[in-house]
C-alpha cells in the first residue's frame, strides 16, 4: 500500500509540473507576439513620415517646375542623316589567311571573314576525310581482285599441271634439235666434253707458278734515258755531290729535263747497283 501511495505521488507531481511548464510556455508566446505587432504599427508610422518628408524637399527643389527638362542634343536632327560603320575590321592575319586560302570576302567585317575561314578549313578537313575513305575503299578492292586471279592462276595451274609440263618438254625438245641438228645423245656428249676442258684449263691456271710483280730494278731498266740526259745528269750530280739526299735529288732533277725527283733518284740507285755488281764480278 505504501509503494502504491509513492507511485500515486510521483504520477501526480510529473502532471502538475508538465502542466505548469505549458502554461508558462503559452503566457510567453502571447508576450512575444504583442511585442511584434506593436513594433510593426510603430514601424509603418515612422516609414509614413519619412515618405512625406521625401516628398517635400523633391518638390522644395523643383520650384515652380511643372515640365520636364529637355537637352539640345535629343531634339537635334543632323545626325539623322548620317551613317556610322561600327564594324569591326579585319585584323592582318585574318586577311593573310583569307588570302593564303584564296578566298574573297568583299564587305565583310571580322566576324564574318573568321566565320568564311572557317567554314573553308572544315570544308577542307571533311574532304580530306571522304577522300582517303574512297582511296582505301579503292585499294580494298583493287587487292581483293588481285588475290582472285592469283588464286585462279594457281589453280590452274595445278590442275593443268601435267599438260604443260608435257607441252614445255616437246617445246622445248623440238627446238633443241632444229636449232642443234642431232639427238639429245649427241648433246649430252658435247656438253660433257666442254666441261672437261674447262677444268682442264682451270687446273693449268692453278698449277702454273705465279708470276711476282715487276721490281723497282725492273721498272728503272725498262726506263728510256737518251744521251743528252745522262749528259745532264752525270754534269748535275757532279755539282751537287755534296749536298744532303733529301734536297740533292731534287736539284739534280731541275737540271735534267724531262725527269722527276724520283726518276733520277731510282736512275743513280740503279747505277750503283751495276758498280757493285761489276766489281764483284772482277
Amino acid at each position: 500500500r505504501k509503494s502504491s501511495r509513492r507511485h500515486l505521488l510521483a504520477q501526480t507531481k510529473t502532471k502538475m509540473r508538465r502542466l505548469l511548464s505549458f502554461r508558462a510556455l503559452l503566457l510567453l508566446l502571447s508576450f512575444i507576439f504583442f511585442a511584434d505587432s506593436a513594433s510593426i504599427e510603430g514601424g509603418n508610422t515612422k516609414d509614413g513620415q519619412d515618405d512625406d518628408l521625401v516628398q517635400e524637399i523633391v518638390q522644395a527643389g523643383r520650384g515652380h517646375r511643372d515640365e520636364r527638362g529637355e537637352r539640345d542634343q535629343w531634339s537635334s536632327t543632323e545626325h539623322l542623316e548620317q551613317t556610322f560603320d561600327s564594324r569591326r575590321p579585319i585584323s592582318a592575319q585574318i586577311k593573310s589567311l583569307l588570302q593564303r586560302y584564296k578566298l574573297e570576302c568583299l564587305g565583310c567585317n571580322h566576324d564574318q571573314a573568321v566565320k568564311k575561314i572557317n567554314a573553308f578549313v572544315k570544308g577542307a578537313k571533311e574532304e580530306n576525310i571522304r577522300r582517303e575513305k574512297r582511296n582505301a575503299w579503292w585499294s580494298r578492292i583493287i587487292n581483293g581482285f588481285l588475290f582472285a586471279l592469283m588464286l585462279i592462276a594457281s589453280g590452274l595451274v595445278v590442275y593443268y599441271k601435267t599438260d604443260v609440263q608435257e607441252f614445255v618438254t616437246a617445246k622445248l625438245d623440238q627446238g633443241y634439235r632444229i636449232g642443234r641438228g642431232c639427238d639429245d645423245g649427241e648433246s649430252r656428249k658435247n656438253q660433257m666434253e666442254k666441261h672437261r676442258e674447262k677444268a682442264a684449263k682451270a687446273a693449268e691456271a692453278r698449277s702454273a707458278p705465279v708470276k711476282a710483280p715487276p721490281t723497282w730494278r725492273d721498272q728503272e731498266e725498262k726506263e728510256v734515258w737518251a744521251a743528252k740526259q745522262e749528259k745532264q745528269f752525270a754534269k748535275a750530280l757532279k755539282s751537287f755531290g755534296g749536298v744532303p739526299a733529301k734536297g740533292r735529288y731534287t736539284l739534280i732533277a731541275e737540271k735534267v729535263e724531262g725527269k722527276s725527283r724520283r726518276e733520277c733518284l731510282q736512275h743513280h740507285k740503279l747505277l750503283q747497283v751495276k758498280e757493285k755488281e761489276a766489281e764483284g764480278k772482277e
